[in-house]
């Protein structure tokens, strides 16, 4: 009993270590899957394209712009609190927004209502803006440089008049007139950068923005500037370096030049915090691991997701394909069928057809022979009768056997046609004894025409008479 219960715990310890070296592979081949798929880089296009509307802007307000595109989610929730307190004053919505746990670029932009409102429209810009901005920082810097150089050959950095535009080691530094007024340009990317080096990926292009008035000359529209009274000179480029610098924000409402920002005591390079990201996942696995969200990257998903579609059309299109091959067997069935009814119904109408044509012929041929036969036969009858001998008829048989009779019975016939006559001979001696008018109508009624019928009926009845008599005289003799 021992030994089986040792056995058992030493299997279950066994199929512990196996599920538990199972789960291990299962989470590094997907860490490695990760890791080795493509690392998802923006190009050199992709990233001119999508910086070309914001790369002539402010130095301080481009700053703010991409440190609050790592946020996307807290970014909505700021358009939602400017929709709803439109008509507040910049520092009542300041006041308002200290009390949300927002980073502290993203409350700065509730000052520039234009460009919180292109944010939170676009929001797959903004979103790709923050991850290419996260994921390599540098070259995002070296793109927005790049830009102000085209802009600057195409002779439009001159045209900039609410602006002053300086270079310090050949890099361009763009920084408004008045230091505590920031104006935020609209411009036409298609026309400002002059000739677009990359024409399958053409710049953003963004609507004007309401009440935004363009000088006589020139490219760029403007529009009344914001006056800073808050928390917003914390955040500078360091171009040299290629990275963003920032300061406490609090005590950040006068100006500060970005040289004494990136110089000053507690500045520092400017880190991502992941809590500001409330969820929302990256777009890069190394992105993922590097800030240690346990959240798949929006690179994975998209390939799941790009996987799980390609299968359902591929289960679709072969479910469309066994359907259609179906209907084709189906069809082919249905078209046999009817091909072979209608081949029996043929054949059904050929077999009645010949039947009847058989019938008809069967029916002429009768006809034909009955024919002949009659033919044949009247011609028989004939030839009987010419070369038959002439033998006597019936008639004529019957006369002669009369004539061969007794000659007693010839003599009673005369007889009695004798007592007849004599009888008769009687009746007319009558009948001249009777007056003279009573032969005078019985000659008038002699001399009347005699009815045919009544005659007829007379001869009739002599005929009976006669019969009748001469029956009685042959029944005499036999007594």
């Amino acid at each position: 009993m021992k030994m089986h219960t040792r056995q058992n715990r030493t299997w279950g310890i066994i199929a512990l270590c196996m599920i538990l070296t199972l789960t291990l592979f299962a989470t590094l081949s997907k860490a490695q899957a990760e890791s080795n798929g493509p690392e998802a880089s923006f190009s050199e296009a992709e990233l001119a394209q999508m910086l070309a509307p914001i790369a002539l802007y402010p130095d301080s307000l481009l700053t703010h712009i991409l440190i609050a595109s790592t946020y996307p989610l807290e970014i909505v929730q700021a358009k939602r609190l400017q929709s709803k307190n439109k008509l507040l004053p910049t520092a009542q919505l300041m006041e308002k927004a200290e009390g949300e746990d927002w980073d502290p670029s993203v409350t700065a932009l509730l000052a520039f209502p234009t460009v919180l409102d292109k944010l939170g429209e676009d929001l797959e810009w903004t979103q790709d803006l923050g991850d290419a901005f996260l994921q390599d920082e540098e070259r995002m810097l070296a793109s927005i440089q790049t830009l102000r150089h085209q802009a600057d050959e195409a002779n439009s950095l001159a045209e900039m008049e609410n602006m002053s535009v300086s270079r310090v080691d050949n890099q361009i530094i763009i920084e408004p007139v008045q230091k505590e007024i920031v104006y935020v340009p609209y411009y036409d990317p298609r026309v400002v950068y002059g000739h677009w080096a990359w024409y399958n990926y053409p710049p953003v292009y963004w609507a004007p923005y309401p009440y935004y008035v363009r000088p006589p000359y020139g490219h760029f529209y403007w529009h009344s500037g914001v006056h800073i009274s808050f928390n917003y000179y914390f955040s500078a480029f360091h171009w040299h370096k290629r990275h963003v610098v920032v300061v406490h924000h609090k005590n950040a409402r006068h100006y500060r030049h970005h040289g004494r920002i990136v110089t000053s005591h507690g500045a520092q390079r400017w880190h991502h915090k992941p809590a500001h990201r409330r969820g929302v996942a990256y777009r890069s696995p190394a992105v993922k691991h590097r800030y240690k969200s346990h959240r798949p990257s929006t690179l994975y998903s998209k390939q799941v997701r790009q996987a799980d579609r390609h299968a359902i059309k591929h289960s679709i299109t072969s479910n469309k394909l066994h359907s259609k091959s179906i209907h084709t067997t189906r069809a082919t069935r249905v078209n046999n069928l009817s091909h072979y009814n209608k081949q029996i119904a043929k054949q059904r109408e050929q077999k009645f057809a010949n039947q009847m044509h058989h019938k008809r012929n069967m029916q002429v041929s009768d006809r034909g022979g009955n024919k002949y036969k009659v033919g044949n036969n009247h011609a028989q009858t004939q030839q009987r009768l010419k070369q038959a001998p002439s033998k006597p008829s019936r008639y004529n048989q019957v006369q002669t056997k009369s004539s061969q009779k007794p000659t007693h019975k010839t003599h009673n016939n005369l007889n009695s046609q004798q007592n007849k006559a004599s009888h008769y001979n009687r009746v007319q001696t009558k009948t001249s004894h009777k007056p003279t008018q009573m032969r005078n109508s019985s000659q008038v009624r002699s001399s009347a025409p005699s009815h045919p019928k009544v005659h007829n009926q007379k001869n009739a009845n002599h005929k009976s008479n006669s019969q009748r008599s001469n029956g009685r005289s042959h029944t005499k003799q036999r007594d």
